[in-house]
């Protein structure tokens, strides 16, 4: 099984991708950074997301990898 490498974000804001869908303020998503530095969040068309769009989170199941090692 491939080791999971994104990481959780919870939206500040409401935002819409390329196609208009949008995701609403306090949504937590799956993202990782992209080979050109930019944040990419699974299963969305071309969201492009500003530092003061978004917030990391922690989920249980990150508290529990940290705490076992």
């Amino acid at each position: 099984m491939a080791e999971d490498t994104g990481w959780r974000i919870k939206l500040t804001k409401t935002v819409r991708d390329f196609s208009g869908s949008p995701f609403p303020k306090g949504s937590v998503l799956k993202a990782q950074i992209s080979p050109e530095g930019k944040l990419e969040v699974y299963g969305a068309q071309h969201l492009t997301l500003h530092p003061h769009e978004w917030e990391p989170v922690l989920t249980d199941e990150d508290f529990r990898r940290l705490l076992n090692g």
